[in-house]
């Protein structure tokens, strides 16, 4: 039964809060906040939709469910968070899994405390500086900062097992207090200066530096003065090296928007100390028809969910819910927030660079997307395939001699890879190192996988490993009646170079020998590397893991009190492996059963 809209709307408060509608399956397919719920949801149902992709959310609602909140931080924070759970389809997705960088100083941990980076959930009883737009950002800031003050950046466990300096110390990097070489005051004084300049205060460092250099030099040690000089002057470089250097220690992020060809793109700068620390571009997935406007609002409600939000936001646009944003951000970061969309001075310098990034990161972006799109002709074009398959998967095993194999399954449409939905298959139950059936087994995987969560099949399976392999694809298609899938197998020539692949296309019956350095060459490379490289970083942490792992674990009736006691009783691993079941029952707790067990396991 369709939901009567303007009815259920009569029955909502006017009080904040969020909606989530709900489509016949009950699945989430939007989720949005109101400061009147009333008047929000209501809007909906006017019968005057704005545009096609409202007309369309409209049509597909079964249900809405919502929820009240005290204020519009509440609501804000409420949605970020039912939106990063069920994605919705009309929902502007934030497409970014990683948390930012910082840079961790240790102090009240260690005697001469050390710098890191850091990503993820802040923990130690250090002191955290950023964030930071990204990782690149973080490894500049420490290199330069290796060069300033020569604090110490090596882990615990390389500093406390140091019995000379290491090569750090020996490049001027380092000062070495892992053997002594600097007293704690010094040590602590160059960890002052390191800190300010974190904070964005170079300038105060700078003036520090220089009245400490006339003191050495009154004082007749032209040689620590001479350090000095060459701090101030490294400081000043870097100072230089900034394209916009505010005159005032402010802290502000900037956000940029722009569309083209359908494909929206943010450049977000980050501002601290008045020193621009980088940039990062987003590339959201958004549904059609969306205004820039709308697309930078989702993006920003949704940005700073995890992240602390400085007292100033510079936009390159008018947000149509500015008031509702600098209140709702106001209010979850308990301080007055304030976002510009008209700046003067070095606020507009500082948004100008970062349009200039974006327009340029966008072009990249474009240019790319279109150089592969003409690959993606060369299916039909060289390959002889009817129409360019909607979706190509890559399937490759890897090994050593037989041990935890994996296959990986990489996927690519024709707008370039879908990480997504790369995929890692364990193999077991084969013989080791036979290829062959690997390749059989990963196929009957991913066919069950694909059932399961009901997605379409894709149109080309492509092999890594030549026609034996593909045969063997082939196999388990039949197997499962399955003949809309194009096989195509892909080996090196003879001579075992990169670039002189054969492909065997085997509903046709042909090889196809791509030139070298064509698109299509260019294209299966890709393809083959990628699927190559996926399947090798999944047989190295299964490798790394069972490296880890006792030969005694998975034995039933074994757990890790009597594997300590048996290890313990026969002095280690190889003293059990010659032991008889009969000496193994003398143990207390080992009946002979377990004692079976456990000797058919170690031979």
């Amino acid at each position: 039964m369709p939901l009567d809209g303007k009815e259920f709307s009569k029955q909502l408060p006017q009080k904040p809060g969020i909606y989530q509608m709900f489509n016949e399956l009950g699945k989430v397919i939007y989720v949005g906040k109101a400061l009147n719920l009333k008047n929000r949801v209501s809007s909906y149902f006017t019968g005057i939709a704005r545009d096609s992709k409202t007309m369309a959310l409209v049509e597909s609602i079964a249900d809405i469910r919502f929820s009240i909140t005290r204020t519009e931080g509440e609501a804000l924070i409420l949605e970020n968070q039912l939106i990063k759970q069920h994605k919705p389809k009309y929902n502007i997705l934030l497409k970014d899994g990683k948390s930012y960088p910082y840079i961790y100083c240790s102090e009240n941990e260690d005697n001469f405390p050390r710098l890191e980076f850091r990503r993820g959930t802040k923990q130690g009883k250090g002191r955290y500086y950023g964030p930071f737009p990204s990782a690149q950002a973080v490894r500049h800031t420490l290199n330069h900062l290796q060069k300033l003050f020569k604090v110490r950046q090596c882990n615990n466990a390389t500093y406390s097992n140091r019995s000379r300096p290491c090569l750090q110390y020996q490049i001027n990097r380092c000062s070495a207090p892992c053997v002594g070489y600097v007293s704690d005051k010094d040590y602590e004084h160059q960890l002052h200066f390191t800190k300010e300049f974190l904070l964005g205060n170079s300038l105060n460092v700078i003036n520090e530096l220089v009245e400490e250099m006339q003191v050495k030099s009154n004082q007749m040690e032209f040689e620590k003065a001479a350090e000095i000089r060459d701090q101030i002057k490294e400081l000043k470089i870097i100072q230089s090296q900034q394209v916009v250097e505010s005159s005032n220690s402010m802290n502000l992020d900037i956000f940029s928007i722009t569309s083209e060809l359908g494909i929206f793109i943010v450049t977000m700068s980050a501002v601290r100390g008045g020193l621009l620390l980088g940039h990062k571009n987003f590339f959201p997935k958004t549904p059609k028809q969306e205004s820039t406007d709308e697309v930078l609002q989702a993006f920003i409600s949704q940005y700073y969910q995890d992240k602390p939000i400085p007292a100033c936001i510079v936009v390159n646009i008018k947000m149509s819910e500015k008031k509702w944003l600098e209140t709702a951000l106001s209010q979850v970061s308990q301080s007055s927030v304030q976002i510009i969309s008209t700046p003067r001075g070095d606020k507009k310098k500082m948004l100008e660079l970062n349009i200039t990034n974006m327009n340029n990161a966008l072009e990249l972006h474009i240019s790319k997307k279109a150089n592969w799109q003409h690959k993606w002709q060369m299916w039909v074009k060289q390959l002889q395939l009817k129409n360019p398959p909607n979706r190509v998967e890559c399937f490759d095993i890897s090994h050593v001699f037989g041990e935890q194999t994996r296959a990986s399954c990489v996927v690519f449409d024709m707008n370039g890879a879908k990480k997504n939905m790369y995929r890692n298959y364990k193999i077991s139950d084969i013989t080791k190192g036979d290829d062959y059936a690997a390749m059989a087994q990963v196929i009957e995987k991913r066919l069950q996988s694909l059932n399961k969560h009901k997605y379409d099949y894709p149109d080309v399976f492509l092999i890594d490993g030549g026609k034996g392999q593909a045969n063997q694809a082939l196999k388990i298609l039949k197997q499962n009646n399955i003949n809309n899938i194009e096989i195509i197998g892909i080996a090196k020539d003879e001579n075992r170079k990169a670039g002189e692949e054969r492909l065997f296309v085997l509903s046709q019956n042909i090889v196809v020998k791509p030139e070298s350095n064509s698109l299509l060459s260019h294209m299966v490379q890709h393809i083959r590397d990628e699927a190559h490289r996926f399947a090798i970083t999944g047989h190295r942490k299964a490798l790394a893991k069972s490296r880890k792992k006792s030969l005694l674990e998975g034995i039933d009736g074994i757990g890790e009190k009597r594997r300590n006691m048996l290890l313990q009783h026969f002095g280690g691993l190889q003293g059990l492996k010659k032991a008889g079941v009969d000496e193994m029952t003398q143990l207390n707790g080992i009946s002979r059963e377990i004692a079976q067990r456990l000797y058919e396991h170690l031979h």
